[in-house]
C-alpha cells in the first residue's frame, strides 16, 4: 500500500509555527511598534506646535514692550531739543544749532531703526490673512507715499496682475524698493519704472531706476540687515529696507536679485507666484500692455 504525502504546510498542535507564521507574527509587533512610535511623534509635534504659539506670543509682546520702551526717551530727547530751541534760540550760536540739529537727526535715524527691526522680525511670524491684491489699485497708492519730488518721473505698466498674499507685505516690498530708487537718485531728471512679465509659474516683477548703479561687488551685501553702501550722514538710511524685501519675497516662494551698472542705473528684480485661482489680468512675457509704460504720476505729493 503506497503512502500518501501532504503538499499542504501543517502546524499540528505543540510544534512549532511555520516561517510563515513566525513571518505573519513579526510583522505584526513592527506594526504596532510603528503604531505607537506615530502616535509619540504626532503627541511630540502638538506640544512642539504649542510651544512655538507661546514663544510667537510672547516674541510679539517683547517686540511691541522693546519698541515702546525704546521710543520713550526718544520722544523725550526730541521735546527737550524743541524746547532749547524755542526758549533759548536768540542765544544760541551757529554750531550750537548744528549740534542741536544733528541730535535731531540722530533720534530720528534711530526712531526709524527701531521700525525697521519691528517690520523685520513681524515677517513671517505675524501673518495676516491671504487676500487677492490689485496691484493697479493699489500702486497710485505706494507712489503717494513714496512722494516723489518734482524732477524725479516714475513710470508704471498697465494692466499689473492681481496677486494673492497679505496685503501690508506687497505694499512694504514695493515701497521700499522705489523708495530706496527715489532716495538715492543723483541724475537731474531722474526715471523710474515698475514693470512685470509673466515667467512659468511666477510674476517677475522689476523696479528699474536711471540712478548712480551699484557695483558689481555689492550686489549680495545690499540685501543684508544694516547693510548701507552711502555714508548715513549723507542719506538717512537704516539698512533694513532690502533685507525686509527679500526676506517677505522669499517667505512667498520668490527670489529677489539686483542688475546694475556703476553710473548708468540698477534694477531690482523680484518673482511672486501666480495663483492659478486668482483671476489675474494678462500680464504677457513677449508681448502686450506689461512691456509698455503709459501710467505715470509726476506730481509731488506728501512726504514719506
Amino acid at each position: 500500500m503506497s503512502e500518501t504525502i501532504s503538499l499542504m504546510p501543517t502546524c499540528p498542535s505543540g510544534q512549532e509555527p511555520s516561517v510563515l507564521e513566525r513571518e505573519n507574527q513579526r510583522l505584526r509587533q513592527e506594526n504596532e511598534r510603528l503604531a505607537r512610535a506615530l502616535e509619540e511623534q504626532a503627541r511630540e509635534s502638538s506640544s512642539l506646535l504649542r510651544r512655538l504659539a507661546g514663544i510667537n506670543e510672547e516674541l510679539s509682546h517683547f517686540a511691541y514692550v522693546v519698541s515702546h520702551d525704546l521710543k520713550a526717551p526718544l520722544r523725550g530727547i526730541t521735546l527737550l531739543a524743541e524746547w532749547l530751541c524755542e526758549d533759548y534760540g536768540e542765544k544760541l550760536g551757529p554750531e550750537a544749532k548744528e549740534q542741536i540739529a544733528l541730535l535731531q537727526s540722530r533720534v530720528n535715524r534711530m526712531h526709524n531703526l527701531i521700525d525697521g527691526v519691528l517690520q523685520y522680525s513681524r515677517v513671517g511670524r505675524i501673518r495676516e490673512d491671504m487676500v487677492a491684491v490689485n496691484l493697479n489699485e493699489l500702486m497710485p497708492t505706494i507712489l503717494d507715499t513714496v512722494a516723489p519730488p518734482a524732477h524725479i518721473r516714475i513710470t508704471v505698466d498697465p494692466d499689473l496682475p492681481t496677486i494673492t498674499g497679505e496685503k501690508t507685505r506687497i505694499i512694504q516690498v514695493f515701497q521700499n524698493l522705489l523708495s530706496n530708487a527715489v532716495k538715492f537718485m543723483d541724475k537731474p531728471r531722474g526715471e523710474i519704472h515698475v514693470g512685470c512679465v509673466a515667467e512659468a509659474e511666477y510674476w517677475r516683477f522689476r523696479v528699474a531706476d536711471n540712478g548712480p548703479g551699484i557695483d558689481a561687488k555689492h550686489f549680495e551685501r545690499i540685501f543684508r540687515i544694516f547693510q548701507t553702501l552711502a555714508p548715513r550722514d549723507e542719506y538717512e538710511s537704516t539698512g533694513i529696507g532690502l533685507a525686509l524685501v527679500k526676506k517677505i519675497v522669499e517667505l512667498y516662494g520668490g527670489r529677489v536679485w539686483v542688475e546694475s551698472e556703476v553710473g548708468k542705473g540698477s534694477t531690482f528684480f523680484f518673482t511672486f507666484p501666480q495663483k492659478s485661482e486668482v483671476d489675474t489680468p494678462a500680464c504677457r512675457a513677449v508681448s502686450g500692455p506689461c512691456g509698455q509704460a503709459q501710467a505715470a504720476w509726476k506730481e509731488p505729493l506728501r512726504p514719506l
